[in-house]
This record gives structure tokens, C-alpha cells and sequence, in this order.
């Protein structure tokens, strides 16, 4: 009741109070759980200190689901004063306390979404009565193929969203990204003429409450990989690091807490995943994956998928550790399909998105 009451009522109002002020020219970055400034965030920061210094830019972390009930009230009233003074609103995902607020005309709020493509599903998709979305007026896509979905899952007009790309998609055009991801490469291989299998699941269940997915059989792995490869280790950051596992020296590293998600996909030959969005910035990169889909039918159900799973994931679908094996060693992988993958959810990220997305927004 009290959280009802403090989004229909509450924070609408303090909001209003707080549009008496007058617009400036800012832009303001809200991180609605994250902690640090997402590459979203990073990227276009970057890009507009460059071609628009005349933009104040500013930066602001609600920190849901990460300090106490009453802290994060607190935030959200302190972030009032500053979203009704913005120009320009940028946001990396969704937010109740946003869509709640009548935004007034002189502020733009643009989505730059944390995922590429679509592939489990989300928002009214899950929960016809979510409301998360409403006052974007611009939500960006990595390709025009996805529009669909997220007019579903969102309850947005198709004249909202724009298929320019996502700005974080940009990295993996530049040399320095590039030159870093061979370095690390060196670090972690020393010497060794060996591949690198990159394990990265994503969380079962709800963001509130994610439940960890079923790991490899390391000993396995160990027992009939290690003698060409090393496998690392990338779990999702509402996880934290894996167990740890020490039975196979020079093995396995849990990079978790050391490498972003971009670097440990720079570095590695090959990714095992099973239903992370991670897929679809992968095949910018032209290496081979397998998918994990031990539990597919139970994530049919729920949350559920938008995509033909079976037919249209880029690589052999396995349910076991043995089956991951045999498809590693057979080395039988379709470049084709991944190349098809890539061309249809990912084709507006060519390495110019956060150029197009200012261009759109502000202006040349």
C-alpha cells in the first residue's frame, strides 16, 4: 500500500513541485541498480564531452536493490529536482519510479536499453500489468527486426523506438578494445598454445531474487579438453563469482570480478551460454558458440523466449556436459547461421550507433 502510495502519489507530486524550475542544458545518465557507469553510459558520455561540451552532463545511481528501503526512497525523492531541471534523460533500463511521472514537454527521455536483440522475455510479456515503460521517447534497438517484441513487452507505440544500434556495441569496432582483449589473452594463456573456452550463463528466476544456472561438469571437461584448452569463467553480475574449483590446476579461472563481459568475449575462441542476450553482441565478433539448454522446457515456460530457440540459436544445442564435449572436439560449427544470426537481430551495430544516437538526440 505505503509503495503505492509513494509511486502514484508521492514522488508524481514532488516531481511536479520540482518542474517549476527551469530546463537547463543538461543531460542527465540515471543507473537505476547499477553501481558504476554502464558502457552505454560510458560511450555516450565520451562521445558528447567531444562534440557537444556545451551539454552539462551529469550522473545519478538509484541504487535499487542495493541499499536499504528507506535509502532508496530518499534517492528517488533527491533524483526529482534533478530529472525536471535535465534536457536530456538517458536510461540503460527500466524504472517504475519514471514511468510513474508526468514528464514535462522541454525533457527528453531516451532508452538506450542494456540488451541487444530479444530473446527471454520481459515486462508486459511476463506481466501484463507491469509498468515500467511509458515516457520514452526514444528507445533504441539493435536492428528493426526486434521491433515486435518490444512493442509487446513495453506497451510502446512503434514510433517510439529507433533501430540505430546500441551505443555499447561500438567497442567492438575499435582497435584499443581490440589491443587489450590480445594482451589479456597473453597474460592469462603465458606462453601456452591453447584456446579459450568462455562459460557465461545467465540467472534463473527474477532480477529481485536470480537463482544460479546449472555449471559444467569441470571434472569432465578437465579430464577431455585440457590438453588444447582453458575454460574462463563469466557469470552474471547479479550472481557474483562462481564456486570455486581447484582440482584441475591451470584449468579454470572465474573471471567474474576482473574482466567485463566484453573483454572475456574479445578473448576467448569460443563461448558456452544457454539464454543470455550476451549472444547477440558475441556474433559481432564471428566465433563459434554452443548453447547449454539443460532446463529449455522449464525456460520456455518461464519467463519464456520470443525467438524459435531450437531453430534459430547460431550454434549445436546441448543438455549435458558430455554432449558440450563432443561438440567442442567434432569442432563442427555453422559460420553460416551465425553470420544470418548477426545480419537480422544486429545489423544497425556497425560501429557508429552512439554517433547516430547523438546526431538523432541533440543534433550535428
Amino acid at each position: 500500500m505505503f509503495k503505492n502510495v509513494l509511486i502514484r502519489i508521492i514522488f508524481p507530486a514532488w516531481y511536479k513541485i520540482c518542474c517549476l524550475r527551469r530546463t537547463k542544458n543538461q543531460a542527465l545518465f540515471i543507473e537505476v541498480r547499477e553501481r558504476e557507469i554502464s558502457s552505454n553510459f560510458s560511450r555516450v558520455i565520451s562521445c558528447m564531452k567531444k562534440e557537444h561540451p556545451d551539454v552539462l552532463l551529469k550522473t545519478y545511481f538509484m541504487r535499487y536493490g542495493s541499499c536499504s528501503r528507506f535509502n532508496y526512497i530518499v534517492r528517488c525523492l533527491k533524483l526529482m529536482p534533478k530529472l525536471a531541471k535535465s534536457k536530456y534523460v538517458f536510461l540503460d533500463e527500466s524504472s517504475n519510479i519514471i514511468a510513474a511521472l508526468k514528464i514535462k514537454r522541454s525533457t527528453k527521455i531516451i532508452q538506450l536499453w542494456h540488451g541487444c536483440g530479444v530473446l527471454k522475455k520481459f515486462g508486459k510479456s511476463v506481466n501484463a500489468n507491469a509498468n515500467y515503460y511509458g515516457n520514452e521517447d526514444m528507445f533504441l534497438l539493435s536492428s528493426d527486426s526486434v521491433t515486435w517484441a518490444y512493442e509487446e513487452a513495453t506497451g510502446l507505440s512503434k514510433d517510439k523506438f529507433a533501430p540505430i544500434g546500441i551505443p555499447k556495441t561500438d567497442v567492438y569496432f575499435s582497435d584499443s578494445y581490440k589491443k587489450k582483449c590480445e594482451k589479456l589473452r597473453e597474460e592469462l594463456l603465458a606462453g601456452r598454445n591453447k584456446k579459450i573456452i568462455l562459460f557465461a550463463p545467465t540467472y534463473r528466476g527474477n532480477t529481485t531474487r536470480p537463482k544460479d544456472s546449472k555449471g559444467l561438469n569441470l571434472d569432465l571437461m578437465c579430464k577431455n579438453l585440457s590438453q588444447e584448452y582453458i575454460v574462463i569463467a563469466k557469470f552474471h553480475d547479479s550472481l557474483g563469482p562462481g564456486k570455486p574449483y581447484s582440482r584441475c590446476k591451470d584449468f579454470y579461472y572465474d573471471v567474474t570480478t576482473k574482466w567485463t563481459i566484453e573483454e572475456a568475449m574479445g578473448v576467448c575462441d569460443l563461448v558456452v551460454t544457454d539464454y543470455s542476450s550476451l549472444i547477440f553482441e558475441y556474433s559481432l565478433l564471428n566465433k563459434p558458440a554452443i548453447f547449454y539448454a539443460y532446463d529449455f522446457e522449464d525456460y520456455a515456460r518461464y519467463p519464456g523466449l520470443y525467438l524459435d530457440y531450437m531453430n534459430e540459436m547460431p550454434g549445436p544445442i546441448c543438455e549435458s556436459t558430455i554432449e558440450i564435449i563432443k561438440e567442442i572436439k567434432s569442432g563442427g560449427y555453422d559460420v553460416a547461421k551465425m553470420k544470418n544470426f548477426r545480419d537480422k537481430y544486429m545489423k544497425c551495430c556497425d560501429g557508429l550507433s552512439t554517433k547516430r544516437l547523438i546526431s538523432l538526440v541533440i543534433g550535428d
